[in-house]
């Protein structure tokens, strides 16, 4: 499978895995958790985001659960996927090319690319160095938050008052993805942040890439881009995020697990991809949780998929001997 191509439908697994679930030890009882007893000295807490469903702010989610505030206050580090602001994490070489996009594109293909850069990213193509998936999640994140917009405007323009859905519903939009304010809220409160794929060594990007070389991902970059390849997924995503959406803001997982099920098995998404994403890094994860939890009480802040079923971290937990209660 092309690295791009491959690349995007990971995408939209993770998209789809923030509401990963299981068909069995279904539960319904909210977004946020309490973690007690096995030894822990004080209770620490998990809880469901929301960063695959596209421009959900954390502030219009966090203010509908009760005692989120409490609880996150009660404890002294966050633990979150991965810690998306400290880039010291990351090897910069899995980023970035050997030379700048300027050096692989002809004429024509330099300005249309420098066009949609200028656009979406404010730079130029002979400035740029960032690998070519990396420069698609960035535009189809961007793109993401301007077509929602439009979505929302042309549904409500003829039936409602749009002023009001500006200040309401498109305030509430954003192209920064909930774990990431969340992390910008635990450094505010001097939080120590643990990544969990940090520690597992998984990297969504890295594992899209088949060793194409770089002249074929630029110009499948490209292709997808002039062929409007990148809209049609970002519009495939509006129209599953609807149901995705409702369910998580009225916090029930059932809902989202009923979802999700269908929703994998009408894009005929992988098995073996499903399981990457969701079941293969919860296992991971929990060789690392307990002993994270037991040295410091923790608000643990991953996709609401990582939650439910027999496989979802209230279970894993749970048969370690931890007691699992929903926050009400």
């Amino acid at each position: 499978m092309k690295i791009i191509n491959k690349f995007l439908l990971i995408s939209h697994i993770v998209f789809l895995a923030s509401t990963f679930c299981s068909a069995s030890n279904t539960v319904k009882n909210g977004l946020l958790w309490k973690i007690s007893g096995n030894g822990l000295n004080a209770p620490s807490y998990l809880f469901g985001t929301g960063h695959g469903i596209s421009m959900v702010s954390v502030t219009s989610v966090l203010d509908r659960i009760p005692h989120f505030y409490d609880a996150f206050s009660s404890v002294h580090q966050l633990i979150v996927e991965r810690d998306l602001i400290d880039n010291n994490n990351y090897n910069k070489l899995e980023l970035d090319m050997d030379s700048t996009y300027a050096n692989y594109l002809n004429k024509e293909d330099k300005a249309y690319l420098d066009h949609i850069l200028m656009k979406y990213i404010k730079i130029s193509s002979d400035k740029l160095k960032l690998k070519p998936v990396y420069i698609i999640d960035m535009i189809k994140t961007k793109k993401s938050v301007e077509m929602y917009r439009d979505m929302l405007f042309k549904e409500f323009k003829p039936n409602g008052d749009v002023d009001e859905i500006t200040l309401l519903e498109l305030n509430h939009t954003s192209e920064v993805p909930m774990d990431f304010q969340l992390i910008l809220k635990g450094k505010s409160a001097n939080y120590l942040i643990i990544g969990l794929d940090d520690l597992i060594g998984f990297n969504l990007e890295k594992s899209a890439s088949d060793g194409q070389p770089m002249s074929k991902q630029i110009e499948e970059m490209i292709r997808i881009l002039k062929t409007n390849t990148l809209d049609s997924i970002i519009q495939n995503r509006l129209v599953l995020n609807k149901p995705l959406r409702d369910a998580y803001l009225k916090q029930d997982l059932d809902e989202l697990e009923q979802c999700l099920a269908k929703s994998n098995l009408e894009n005929n998404i992988p098995p073996e991809l499903i399981d990457m994403i969701g079941i293969d890094r919860n296992k991971k994860w929990m060789e690392h949780i307990p002993k994270l939890i037991s040295e410091q009480a923790s608000l643990i802040a991953v996709g609401a998929a990582h939650l439910p079923g027999k496989d979802g971290l209230i279970n894993l937990l749970r048969l370690q001997g931890f007691t699992v209660e929903p926050v009400n």
